[in-house]
Parts: C-alpha cells; structure tokens; sequence
C-alpha cells in the first residue's frame, strides 16, 4: 500500500477534536454547501435575490435571468439543449461593475440571452475551482483572461467563447454570432470545444515521477541570471505596463539573497520594497496596499483592497524588516495590520475578502480630490509646497478633474505641515461615500493572515499579534468545517466547500502557530489537514493534488502557479517537507520530493512565476536545518531567535517533554537547551544563542 492509499485509509480527521459539541449539533443542521439544485422552472426568473454574496447580489436585479452555479445546471442545459453564459467576477473588480451597468442592465442584450442561453453568474471568490477552470480555457483561446471573464459554453459545460469586458455593443454582436453558428454549424462548435477542452486537460496533466529530479544550485542561478533580465531598475519589480507584487517573489528573492550572499538580488528586493512604500500601491492615509497600479511606475492604482494583499504584503515587510532593518518597513507592517483591524474587521476576529474600488459609481472616487478640496486640504499653508510634497502637477488631473496624492519621501522639516494636511484629508473622507466592503470570510485568505501576523510577531516583537493570530486562528477552525470537511466561504449559513488551497494554507497557519508557540496541537492540527488534503485531493495520474473535487467540471484543475497567491500545491510540497524533518519520516519527504520534481521542467525559465516552488528547490539544494529549542525557557529563546532572518531552517520549540522525534530524549527540567540539527543527526547543543547560531551558515 503506497503512502496516499495508507493516508486515506487511515483519515480519521482528528480536527473534529476542536469545535465544541454544541457547535457540532448546529452545523449539522445546515447546509453544505448553497449551490441549490437547478430546474427548468428556475431558469425563467432572476434568482439572484436570496443569494448572500455580494457580487451576485449586485446583478439581482438585472433584466437577465441569473442562476448561480450549480452543478445540476448542465442536466436543464443538456436537457434544453441550450447553450450557457457563465459570466464571472467579484464584488470590488472595476471592470465587472462597468459591464453589469452598461450591458447587463440592457432589455435588447437580456431578450438575447433569456430567449437563447442559460445564463450563469458565478463569484470567483466563492467559486475558484470554476474560475479557475475557465480562466485557464480563455488563456488559451485568447491569450489573455482577467475579469469580468465571459464564457459561453456548451449545453456540458464546454467552452466554445471566451472574453472579458465587453461594451454593449460587443457583447451583443458576440451573442448573435454564437446563435447563428449553433443554428449554421453546430458541429463547427462542438471540434472547437472539443479542442478547447484536450488543451485544458493537456495543461492539468502531469504526468507521474518515475525517478526524482537532481536539483542543483546551477538551476536557480541559471533562472536568476533569466530573470534579472526582467527586473526593472529604474522603478523596482518586473518589467510590464502594469504594476502587481506578488510577495511571495520577493520572499523567495530575500532567502535566495540571504543564502547565496547576493548583493545584487538584495538590492534590487530592497529598491522594489522602498519604491513600493512610497508609491500610489500603498494608501499612505488609512493603510493597506491597493491590488495593482495601471502604470509601470507605482503611480496610479488601481483602488481595490483584498484581504489576500495585505495579509501577503504583512509577510513581506515582516521579513524584509528583519533583513534591512528599515523602520520604515515596521511602520507599514503596523499600519497595514491597523488597517485590516479598523476596516476589514468581522464581529468574529476574522478578516473580511474585499474592499471596493468604486464609489458613488466612480472609481477611486473616495482617494481622490478635486482642485477645490486641494485647497482646501492646504488652507492656510503654502499651496506650492504642498503640491510638491504631493507630487501634484496642477495642470495634469488623473481623472474625472480629479488628483492623487503621492507623498514624497517626508524632510523633518515638513512635519507639522504634513499632520496638518493628513488631518484635512481625514476630514475630507470622512464624509464621503465609503467604500464597499464584502463581507464573506474567506478560510484560505484568513489563514494567510494568520501567517502574516505570525511573521510581524517575530520580526517586531509585538505579542498582541502573536494573541490576535491565536484568537482568529481558534475562530477560523471552529467555523471551517461542516460533514468532516473544510470551507472555503461562508457567510449567514451558506457555504462552498473547501478547495486545495483552504487545506494548505490553514496548515501552514497551524504550523506556523507551532512554531510560535510550541502548543503541539498547532502541529498536530497542520499534519491532520495536511493528511486530509492528500486524501481528499488525491490525483491519480500526478504526485500533485487536484485543485477541487468538483467533477461536474469539464476539466480538472491542478494548480501549479505561484502568482496573486501561493500554489496550493506548493504550499503542501513545503508543509510535506516540514512534517517530515519535524518527526524524521522519509515517507513526507519523498513525497515532496516527488511534487517538486513534478514541476522543475515546467519552472525552468519561469522561475519568477513559481517562486515557492523554487524556494522548495532552494531547501533541497542547500542545507536545511531544523533548530530544536527544548527546555522551559524555550519561549522566550525562541522569540529571540526568530528575530533574525533564517532562511533553509525551521525553528521549533518545546518547553516540556515531548513524544516529536526531534525532540526525543532532548528534554532537561534544569536548562534550555538549543539543538541545531541536519539530516537527522544534531549538533552539540548550546545554552547561548550566539553559539547556536554560528552552526547556522545564513544567520548573521
């Protein structure tokens, strides 16, 4: 019996042990899930109106008949014969607020798709299987994807359309083509969807390792030296025409930097974060980062917030603060995590997804000032001054006659000047419109949080993070499962069952939460979901897990990517590799090994979209240390440890006798003592940190 076959024999889901028995009773009287079943009868009215998610809400009252996604949708379509318009989005995304006024709202476009189509509206968020599954399809047949994402399909679900926004005009056009080619030339559409899916199913097929990948410091350095050509070094990041970071680049960069003693990758990571700090990404007045910005300069954003974002970029100048040392990282970390507490706070201690672009149905409307206010922002001081420090070209608005403000790099000097102006533009907002909030709890979004406020506990020694990551930690998880399974969302006692990356990102939390803490239930909870995940999402024609079990899709998805956010499937391959240096079990790190050599051909060139993956790699090529602290101080010389940066390494804790492998036999009432290990075999322990530390090569 191979270790996923003896890993699902034996799934007893020891997380039930967590929520209290009151708690258990209650959920088994609700629902699962909400994808409420389908009928003929349905399909002839908006059903939009009961749903809780906001963007589906947001179309309930549009002309077309809407149903959410349900998997009993392709029996009435195939039934019908009819073909589906699966149109998805989410609550902040600017594009799709655009589309659903103009096109949406339009009688002639909802005659078009009542009379010839079953129209389908699927939020993203609560639905990232179905996402993610057309959204590789319009990859494919275009080139490009992005949301709102417009798919037309077959009556099974098949895609034979794919695009994004679509004005008026263009979406009508594009409806009447796809009918008269269902009339004309049916067969024609059904070889393009049967194309279309053989080149989704060619992309989710990887094939089985029948022997492990040599992994080699020449493969990163090779990909490094690739992708230094890509760097822009003129405003930090990637080359592009518009701006996203995606942290965990930088994270990789950071331990790739650290272990190799690389200058240059340590510059260009620091120049990135500085630029960055001082950019139109971060929200300099209330906190957080916006989701990207529309030039190559860091200039003007794009103004949603997502909670994935913020949790991401806490991790990020956590890490980065412990590197350079920058006070100005700590203030972001701080601020970004008062932002999430004072705005994107639930009555739970959990995080809400989102937060809007638009108000009063203009984007970034609520950030930005006409010329009037200006002034008035700047009564009574030099109105010169002020436009310089704001780098305000008066002649030049951004849009709509209206400015953004971008603060210079503040002079002592300046100080009074600029409290006076920040309290002005308070003012200002605070009688304004505000933005949307979407008040879904998202698990795998939240665990991410939970990561970050561990990573800002450690580099900045703030406990009251350790405390909060603990409390939304204990929330999450009693509100996470339902019939011995993870969530995904939920929201007034509708919910979508979990995904891969639920699983991998509430067991790094966990972990995590071990690591800080020493509380074994943390790591026991990591190895359980993990375990479950593996059983759960097992792919039979891969060492890589599926994406979802939702079968009724015309595709599997296997998640390989390290973009917006981590690969699940890295996540776990990294959680694997953990597990098995934590409790010395080779049958975790083969089986890591194997999802790694999975994806080496496949990252080769492209290390900079697979940056987890490639940290995987760097664990491998290196040596990994585990550092055991063990004794009854172990708290407190833990914290002082994990104030510095330490790359290729896990530090665990435990201040009392422990059955953990690693810590076997290595317990004395009398003293702490800390053990540096590799390869099973540990070093002579030491009772000083600095002496520990020298046996560690990265750490200085």
């Amino acid at each position: 019996m191979n270790f996923i076959s003896r890993i699902k024999k034996n799934m007893n889901f020891k997380i039930w042990n967590f929520p209290t028995v009151n708690f258990y009773i209650l959920i088994l009287s609700l629902t699962f899930s909400c994808n409420s079943e389908v009928n003929i009868n349905s399909i002839n009215k908006n059903q939009l109106n009961k749903e809780t998610s906001l963007y589906l809400k947001q179309h309930s009252e549009n002309p077309i008949n809407w149903q959410r996604w349900s998997n009993s949708i392709f029996d009435v379509s195939q039934e019908l014969d009819k073909l589906l318009v699966i149109s998805i989005g989410y609550s902040s995304c600017h594009w799709c607020h655009v589309m659903e006024e103009e096109t949406f709202t339009n009688d002639s476009i909802a005659k078009v798709m009542n009379d010839n189509f079953i129209n389908i509206k699927v939020d993203r968020e609560e639905n990232p299987d179905v996402d993610q599954a057309y959204m590789i399809a319009s990859q494919l047949m275009t080139g490009m994807g992005g949301w709102p994402l417009n798919v037309i399909t077959l009556p099974d679900g098949s895609p034979i359309y794919a695009g994004t926004y679509h004005s008026t005009s263009q979406w009508d056009d594009i409806l009447k083509r796809i009918i008269r080619l269902k009339k004309d030339n049916y067969d024609g559409l059904k070889e393009i969807a049967e194309n279309v899916k053989n080149g989704v199913t060619d992309v989710n097929t990887i094939q089985k390792q029948e022997k492990l990948s040599e992994f080699s410091t020449d493969f990163l350095k090779n990909n490094i030296e690739e992708w230094m050509k890509k760097w822009d070094t003129d405003f930090g990041g990637d080359l592009a025409q518009q701006k996203f970071v995606s942290p965990s680049k930088y994270l990789f960069l950071l331990n790739y930097g650290i272990v190799y003693n690389d200058k240059k990758v340590l510059s260009h990571v620091k120049n990135t974060l500085d630029i960055i700090a001082s950019s139109g990404l971060n929200d300099f007045i209330e906190g957080g980062f916006y989701r990207y910005t529309v030039d190559n300069e860091w200039k003007i954003p794009h103004f949603e917030k997502m909670l994935y974002d913020q949790a991401q970029m806490i991790s990020l100048f956590s890490m980065a603060y412990k590197v350079y040392g920058d006070p100005l990282y700590k203030d972001i970390v701080d601020k970004t995590i008062a932002f999430l507490n004072l705005k994107m706070s639930s009555n739970n201690d959990l995080y809400y997804a989102a937060m809007d672009a638009d108000t009063d149905g203009e984007e970034g409307k609520y950030y930005s000032f006409t010329k009037d206010e200006l002034e008035i922002i700047s009564k009574n001081t030099d109105f010169s001054v002020f436009t310089s420090y704001y780098n305000i070209d008066i002649k030049k608005p951004w849009e709509n006659d209206r400015f953004l403000l971008l603060p210079k790099k503040a002079d002592n000097e300046l100080n009074d000047l600029i409290q006076i102006w920040e309290s002005n533009i308070i003012k200002l907002k605070e009688k304004r419109t505000k933005p949307r909030i979407d008040d879904k709890i998202i698990v795998s979004w939240n665990s991410l949080a939970i990561v970050g406020l561990i990573d800002a506990f450690e580099a900045l020694q703030n406990n009251d993070y350790l405390v909060q990551a603990k409390s939304m930690f204990e929330e999450l998880k009693d509100n996470s499962f339902r019939k011995n399974k993870l969530i995904h969302t939920y929201k007034e006692n509708q919910f979508q069952e979990g995904v891969l990356e639920d699983y991998a990102y509430l067991s790094k939390a966990s972990m995590r939460l071990f690591q800080a803490t020493g509380d074994e239930s943390y790591f026991d909870f990591s190895k359980n979901i993990t375990d479950n995940a593996l059983g759960l999402f097992d792919d039979d024609q891969s060492d890589l897990l599926r994406y979802s079990n939702n079968n009724e899709l015309f595709t599997k998805v296997i998640s390989l990517d390290d973009g917006v956010i981590p690969s699940p499937n890295s996540i776990i391959a990294e959680q694997l590799f953990n597990i098995g240096h934590i409790i010395f079990d080779d049958e975790y790190l083969n089986l890591s090994d194997k999802m790694v050599s999975s994806v080496q051909d496949i990252i080769d060139g492209n290390i900079n979209s697979y940056s987890v993956w490639a940290n995987n790699i760097l664990n491998r090529v290196e040596p990994f240390f585990e550092i055991a602290v063990i004794g009854p101080n172990a708290k407190s010389i833990t914290d002082d440890i994990t104030n510095y940066f330490t790359p290729n390494t896990i530090v665990v804790q435990s201040k009392i006798e422990s059955d953990i492998p690693l810590f076997i036999d290595r317990y004395f009432e009398d003293e702490t003592y800390i053990y540096v290990c590799q390869n099973k075999t540990c070093q002579r322990p030491e009772t000083k940190i600095n002496l520990a530390l020298e046996q560690v090569p990265y750490i200085n």
